[in-house]
């Protein structure tokens, strides 16, 4: 082939024939660079990348110190929503929530915020909250749809970020939604992701302390209604009363008692008798030991329970055999009444002392229930007098006192009857409810051996106890837990028939 260009092609060789040593003494503009393309790409990569690893280092620290000045000034749980919703980073989201729960109690809390400084605080029940925290736990990526088991429980629309976190004594789900069907981006996804490890130190000392202020505000409210003259000072000045412009107590008629962990303080009240003092401990006592044990059994048995009920449901909508489908419902059925019976029975004895309503019939069922142990073989019953067991009988009351006051009279009807007869199949114990006008009478009648007629006018006195390892506290706390609820314990023996009778009576609704 012949060439087209001669010239130009003797001009190429030459420039290809030239030695090191002569491009060496090319004047520097024309010096030729000494790495190739390939070394050329590697740098300019490596350039790029440090940039981006110093551009992502830098928003990060922005992000912390900014998260870390908006978090330091958050007291209170229910300010955390509008805290998170702050961050510039996460300024694309619409709705925040944070969802709190006591572990070993039946209802957690919900508090909401959104950027039209909309906010709501509401209960959430402890199915719901477990459902949720077990479902954002299970997730790996943290970003959920909008779907009708939450529906109830959360005001979402479209896609949402979730996390959890678990505390010693908390569980706690906070979770952050645009309000639209568009997916977070993956910056966004790290950066609430890495929310939990400044919300956890954060959410132990908000919590911690929440409740030891609740704490106070019982006590406090406790001083306040106590029956006697009290005075707390400390070096001699005073920081409390409970009857303000009145004197304090005289010498005379003085207990002093220390207040631990506070120096030099101490707390001054009324002489009141020793058998006053000490049945009002044991009764607290009993109250708080209750307490303690149900939240643990609540706690231990919940989720449980809870997969109990969900792992049922799931195997019969798939089972074809119709007796497998009824035992599975059966058990479905059972676990969801046991999760019911625990949640009833924390309600009864619960740490407000407040007033509230209640449906009588269905009271006496659930503390029945409570008094299985003790009563087993013995026959119960509950009569209705004046109404129909269907009928909605209500009453405005105090439940964890009258749950005490009725448990402690059927167990005591159940150890009488005990005492008499080791056979007790054919005795009962009846829970009469009589109705008159508007007020009811609740009795817990016995066919036992009664009560001695020389006994009767000291049998609800601290301390007296015809059983052989009783402390003889139980009556007289009853006693005055029944004038806490403006109402009276009254007894008779049903001569001439065996047995006694314990009731009182209760204004309805």
């Amino acid at each position: 082939m012949e060439d087209q260009n001669p010239a130009g092609i003797k001009e190429v060789k030459k420039f290809l024939s030239f030695k090191s040593s002569e491009l060496a003494s090319l004047p520097l503009k024309v010096k030729p660079l000494r790495f190739t393309k390939s070394s050329f790409e590697k740098k300019i990569f490596h350039a790029l990348k440090n940039s981006k690893k110093d551009f992502d280092l830098n928003h990060k620290f922005q992000f912390k110190e900014e998260l870390r000045k908006i978090l330091l000034s958050t007291n209170e749980v229910k300010e955390l929503p509008q805290a998170i919703l702050k961050l510039t980073s996460l300024s694309s989201f619409e709705s925040c929530h944070v969802l709190v729960h006591e572990k070993g109690k039946p209802v957690g809390q919900n508090y909401f915020y959104t950027n039209s400084n909309y906010e709501e605080s509401k209960l959430i029940d402890i199915q719901s909250f477990n459902s949720l925290f077990s479902l954002v736990k299970k997730s790996k990526n943290k970003i959920f749809n909008q779907s009708l088991n939450l529906k109830n429980d959360l005001d979402v629309v479209g896609n949402f970020l979730a996390k959890e976190i678990d505390l010693k004594n908390y569980s706690v789900i906070y979770l952050m939604s645009r309000n639209s069907f568009l997916p977070p981006s993956q910056e966004e996804q790290d950066l609430f992701q890495s929310l939990s490890i400044h919300l956890q130190p954060l959410l132990m000392k908000i919590l911690d302390k929440e409740k030891n202020d609740l704490k106070k505000e019982v006590l406090i409210k406790s001083l306040e209604n106590f029956p006697e003259k009290i005075f707390i000072k400390k070096n001699s000045q005073f920081l409390f009363t409970n009857h303000q412009g009145s004197s304090p107590v005289e010498n005379s008629h003085l207990m002093v008692f220390p207040i631990e962990g506070e120096e030099n303080t101490v707390m001054e009240l009324s002489n009141l008798s020793k058998d006053t003092i000490s049945t009002e401990l044991y009764h607290s006592q009993r109250v708080s030991l209750l307490g303690e044990l149900l939240n643990t059994l609540q706690h231990e048995l919940s989720n449980p329970l809870f997969g109990l009920n969900l792992t049922g449901s799931l195997l019969a909508s798939d089972a074809t055999d119709e007796e497998t489908k009824e035992i599975l419902g059966d058990i479905c059925l059972n676990a969801n009444r046991s999760q019911t019976i625990i949640k009833n029975f924390s309600n009864l004895y619960n740490d407000h002392q407040e007033y509230k309503k209640i449906q009588l019939y269905k009271f006496i069922e659930e503390v029945i229930t409570l008094t299985k142990s003790e009563t087993k073989e013995i026959q119960k019953r509950i009569e209705c007098i004046g109404f129909e067991s269907s009928d909605t009988i209500e009453i405005e009351t105090n439940s964890t006192c009258l749950t005490q006051i009725i448990f402690n009279l059927i167990i005591n009807a159940a150890q009488a009857i005990k005492s008499q007869n080791t056979r007790v199949q054919n005795n009962r114990i009846i829970i009469k409810l009589i109705k008159v006008n508007k007020s009811v009478t609740i009795a817990v009648v016995d066919d036992g051996p009664g009560v001695q007629n020389e006994l009767t006018s000291t049998i609800f006195e601290p301390f007296f106890t015809t059983k052989d390892f009783g402390t003889g506290l139980g009556l007289s706390i009853c006693q005055n837990l029944a004038r806490q609820l403006e109402s009276k314990i009254h007894f008779q023996n049903n001569s001439p028939f065996p047995g006694a009778t314990f009731s009182l009576n209760l204004p309805l609704v």
